[in-house]
């Protein structure tokens, strides 16, 4: 938009005339100014792009783009999905009325909050990329906020995860201390994707790739879990495997019904996603810094980790009360 006010309180409209010659008019009236600036503006129909050809557009653009975003792009606009109402629509012309039709249709899908906020994300960032390309003048969602979320306590303790691992079969004994040591999301994008050749083991680092972002993480893994790293490098390389995990060097695919049924022998309740937060969680508490742990897990801010992992566990608590220093106080 290229309205601006003056001091005076009179409403400024920028525009180009037909010979291509920027010029300005003034109004006394916001909505009469409103108008005519989106008269002035508006691109010429046959210019206008719907939201399937920006999403095409937006694809081409960005070929570096992380495989598992533009998959998600493409399942929401195609047929079926929660947003292909929206394809054939101008994208400039969404409206607050699309964005609750999205969101009706992902709690049809009975998704969280969570999934919502991500899938508007995807919608905005490619407004926000259009206008940025000179191909929209505005991004009707810009300043739609998210849902609210509610930040989940994770009640799972190391004893859980020490109760369950005899139960697990080897090849996930080895998983699961993996995505612990890595703080790793367990699935087939992280954990079960990850290769030899991410280890460094002379440095005593691994760069990982991070599944929601694609950003890569360098984790410091604890020296012990790297020896025996290295020994099940030597062992896989001789055999020509270049997975870390898996199982008699076939790749895994589901896990889900292994480790259900080592939760319930051990008696337990225990999500393979909650190895990675037990990570953090027992970082914490053994007094690391929180921008350590930050790193350790992947968060691009401080802020994230705080926010997800601020009650810590009671024993971290009272072992930060007994770092005070004691103060000696004159009796009354």
């Amino acid at each position: 938009m290229s309205l601006s006010q003056r001091s005076d309180g009179r409403f400024i409209v920028k525009y180009k005339d037909d010979s291509g010659v920027w010029k300005q008019r003034s109004f006394r009236d916001k909505a009469i100014a409103e108008a005519f600036d989106a008269e002035q503006n508006a691109p010429e129909e046959e210019l206008r792009l719907t939201m399937g050809e920006l999403i095409v557009k937006y694809l081409h653009g960005n070929p570096d783009l992380f495989h598992e975003t533009r998959e998600r792009i493409i399942w929401l606009y195609a047929d079926g999905g929660p947003c292909a109402f929206m394809r054939d629509k101008y994208a400039d012309s969404l409206t607050r009325q699309d964005l609750e039709r999205l969101r009706e249709n992902m709690r049809a899908r009975k998704a969280s909050n969570n999934t919502t906020n991500h899938y508007q994300a995807y919608t905005r960032a490619i407004l926000a990329w259009g206008v940025d390309q000179g191909l929209l003048l505005l991004n009707p969602w810009r300043d739609f906020k998210k849902l609210k979320i509610a930040k989940p306590l994770h009640k799972a303790t190391l004893l859980d995860l020490k109760r369950l691992y005899p139960f697990l079969p080897p090849y996930l004994q080895w998983a699961a201390k993996t995505a612990f040591f890595l703080a790793l999301r367990p699935g087939q994008v992280e954990l079960f994707s990850l290769q030899w050749d991410a280890f460094n083991f002379r440095r005593g680092i691994v760069s990982i790739r991070q599944g929601k972002t694609g950003r890569i993480k360098n984790v410091y893994p604890n020296p012990v879990y790297m020896q025996e790293a290295a020994a099940r490098y030597t062992e896989d390389f001789q055999r020509g495997i270049d997975l870390v995990c898996h199982n008699v060097g076939r790749r895994v695919l589901s896990y889900h019904k292994a480790w259900g049924k080592a939760c319930r022998q051990a008696g337990v309740s225990l999500r393979f996603y909650d190895v990675r937060h037990l990570a953090a969680t027992e970082m914490l508490a053994r007094g690391a810094d929180l921008a350590a742990v930050a790193a350790q897990l992947g968060h691009a801010s401080v802020t994230t980790t705080g926010s997800t992992y601020a009650h810590v566990t009671p024993g971290g608590q009272s072992h930060a009360g007994s770092l005070m220093p004691a103060i000696d106080v004159d009796p009354l």
